[in-house]
């Protein structure tokens, strides 16, 4: 008996414009190319925008990159039509706990833009209602949220691409041992202000500081210094990491970006044309490196396919503990 071809995974991506530099129509093309790499392939079949007209504009920019999909602005008409296995969701953080509702009802798989949740931002979506929640009822949220999704056997993930960056920091730092590391140094240059800034910036490095200390954790001495230095301690049952997290004013694309452990700095380096990826030192020592967000998407498309074949959907421990941290330390930022 011949065995059957596997199906391509049928993919819908939300929110794929790039208004407010959203990252959906890249996700969308990304996501195409790791499927190269999945057995059976990626079908992303289906765009959704807040009204018919957007939701065009979305399909035909993607048209031009190649990928042609499906538009729509209703949800269940996509459902019906597209019939998803797996959800992007790249539309306004504001949007996110409704669409990952309404996945959870629909049975389909997630694939979430960072942060999960956040609700410290309003949403000028209109299909989002306003909320008078705190970070730390958006982190019960996610965790009630995770264990019904993996209950259900669906998977869902974040997109946080910066740990697979540690391979990279090894092969420009095999003198360094993570495992003793005590300081952590992140800059950033995030586009917004105020508070907008640390909620879209802060998951990345609270996911690099878990792949340093995995496991458990807990905070003291959280201190904001003029909004644009945050500096706090991660105690760990065998070590304490103080850790710095500074935004940068600076009006260049790509956004410049790195960090540094015990002193040992990797910076991300962009050149074009071409969008070659390189990390570098600071020091002249210099590796060729690949976007992470190819690779994250990758991973997940791996891990769906797992989970497709065997029913069961391990709930993301370190998803809900980000959600913690990112709530204890939005809560401990000064308001106005």
């Amino acid at each position: 008996m011949i065995p059957e071809t596997p199906r391509p995974l049928r993919l819908a991506v939300i929110g794929a414009r790039r208004v407010r530099n959203g990252t959906g129509p890249f996700l969308a093309l990304q996501a195409v190319e790791a499927g190269l790499q999945v057995e059976g392939g990626i079908d992303v079949n289906a765009i959704w925008g807040t009204r018919p007209e957007t939701a065009e504009d979305a399909r035909q920019w993607l048209a031009g990159k190649g990928l042609e999909c499906d538009a729509f602005s209703d949800w269940d008409e996509l459902v019906a039509a597209a019939a998803p296995d797996a959800l992007i969701i790249a539309s306004p953080v504001g949007t996110h706990r409704d669409w990952l509702a309404m996945a959870l009802d629909a049975g389909i798989h997630v694939f979430c833009e960072k942060p999960l949740l956040a609700s410290s931002i309003s949403c000028p979506e209109a299909m989002c209602p306003v909320l008078e929640r705190t970070a730390k009822e958006d982190h019960s949220d996610a965790s009630r949220l995770a264990h019904a999704y993996s209950a259900m056997g669906l998977l869902l993930r974040e997109t946080c691409q910066w740990p697979v960056v540690m391979n990279d920091f090894s092969r420009l730092h095999p003198e360094i041992n993570l495992a003793s590391v005590t300081r952590f140094l992140m800059r950033m240059t995030p586009a917004g202000e105020g508070i907008e800034r640390w909620i879209e910036m802060l998951s990345h490095p609270i996911s690099l500081i878990q792949a340093i200390c995995p496991g458990p954790m807990e905070l003291s001495g959280i201190q904001y210094i003029h909004d644009r230095v945050l500096e706090f301690q991660v105690v760990t049952a065998n070590r304490t990491l103080d850790c710095a997290v500074e935004l940068v004013d600076q009006d260049v694309w790509p956004r410049p970006a790195e960090f540094s452990l015990d002193g040992a700095l990797i910076r991300r380096e962009i050149e074009q044309p071409g969008y070659k990826f390189f990390f570098s030192d600071g020091d002249g020592n210099r590796i060729h490196g690949e976007d992470p967000m190819p690779r994250a998407v990758l991973n997940f498309l791996n891990e769906l396919k797992k989970v497709k074949q065997s029913g069961s959907a391990p709930v993301d421990e370190n998803l809900i503990r980000r959600q913690a941290i990112l709530a204890e330390l939005l809560e401990a930022r000064p308001q106005g």
